[in-house]
């Protein structure tokens, strides 16, 4: 069967992959699979962050890239990834001895002339797996460090690693592990005002409840079965596309002109930018399998929280505060919820401060990370 990673070592697969890009007029990334990578033409050694393909993965790198730069200005920095998001790459303009661009394919020819080309003193990946040729290709790297990678070659030469989840976090002994935390969790808006609310229902009285589920027949039957239980408050949805025909008529957030609402509106949320609002202001909320920026800006809101049994969670200390519950049982919940705000308010509580322990722990785990590359 034909491998279908375009960053992989299968031949075929890669010239597909540069097809598809010289068809597109993608000719950098081209070259870029192929290992012509170039770093900054400035004095410097060069600490190389490796990311992968998801949001997840390029926020991460970005976010540690500009950690790394505040303590080590003599560095060159150098961030590849294998997918491009230009709002996530936004806060690398103005760094300085710093480039980012698409990423060599992990064939050992190529990998080996990227190695060649850029000759790192560091490697970091960040969220994302390291092929198997990436072993041999780092060899003499001096420093290799891992942050939330889900699988290691064996070969791959590792100063620390430091695992988003319990399950990484065995992999590793424990002289080369950090403590297990999601480094990104700090990244979620944890002091928003709740006013978003007030926008929304003007001078309405109801109350937002918001799901997330990519279920168009979990929303379904949930949402028949909320307009009979709280006809008066306001559904917000995340997770399905803006033209499901489960929200026919729902008002989309990326659309909304900041006019009031009639009661018993349903919302998509279809722009990660109103996250911090939606948390904040909603009366419970309830995630089904969210991203981890979902999950820790819901937690972040000070909001009741929960889950649906099916949810993974990146340790079992966090279900503690955040009880499953399946989408049957959810608007019983909920009822109970309203009708004993204090008990709701507690589930809040306990939510927000199970986040605010994990955020302290990824704030020391970070700093042991960055004091480690200073002192190299």
């Amino acid at each position: 069967m034909l491998s279908k990673d375009s960053y992989g070592a299968n031949r075929l697969a890669l010239w597909l992959a540069d097809w598809r890009d010289r068809m597109a007029g993608n000719r950098a990334r081209i070259a870029a699979r192929r290992g012509w990578l170039k770093p900054p033409q400035v004095s410097g050694k060069v600490m190389w962050l490796v990311a992968g393909d998801t949001r997840d993965s390029v926020r991460l790198a970005v976010e540690l890239m500009r950690a790394i730069r505040d303590r080590r200005l003599d560095f060159r920095l150098v961030l590849t990834f294998e997918k491009d998001y230009p709002r996530l790459l936004k806060p690398l303009d103005d760094m300085a001895k710093t480039g980012w661009g698409y990423g060599p394919a992990a064939h050992p020819k190529y990998l080996a002339r990227a190695v060649e080309r850029l000759q790192p003193f560091a490697v970091l990946f960040a969220g994302v797996t390291p092929r198997p040729a990436w072993g041999r290709a780092l060899a003499e790297v001096k420093h290799v460090l891992l942050v939330d990678t889900p699988h290691v070659p064996a070969d791959l030469p590792i100063e620390r690693a430091y695992p988003f989840s319990t399950e990484q976090g065995q992999r590793f002994s424990a002289d080369h592990c950090a403590p297990v935390v999601d480094i990104t969790c700090q990244l979620a808006d944890a002091n928003v005002d709740p006013n978003f609310r007030s926008a929304l229902v003007g001078g309405n009285e109801g109350r937002l409840w918001w799901v997330h589920s990519r279920s168009e027949a979990r929303i379904r039957v949930l949402q028949e079965r909320w307009r009979h239980a709280f006809p008066r408050d306001y559904l917000l949805v995340s997770g399905l596309r803006a033209g499901s025909p489960v929200l026919h008529g729902a008002q989309s957030l990326s659309r909304w002109n900041r006019e009031p609402l009639l009661p018993g509106s349903v919302v998509l949320v279809d722009d990660a930018r109103w996250l911090p609002a939606v948390a904040a202001s909603s009366a419970a909320i309830w995630l089904e399998q969210p991203p981890r920026a979902f999950l820790w800006q819901a937690m972040a809101g000070g909001s009741a929280v929960s889950l649906s049994p099916d949810t993974l969670l990146p340790k079992e200390a966090l279900r503690q505060a955040l009880p499953c519950h399946s989408a049957e049982q959810l608007l019983e919940l909920w009822q109970a919820y309203a009708a004993n705000p204090i008990m709701a308010r507690q589930a809040g509580d306990k939510v927000r401060r199970a986040y605010w322990d994990e955020r302290r722990l990824a704030g020391e785990v970070t700093a042991e990370l960055v004091e480690r590359v200073f002192e190299w």
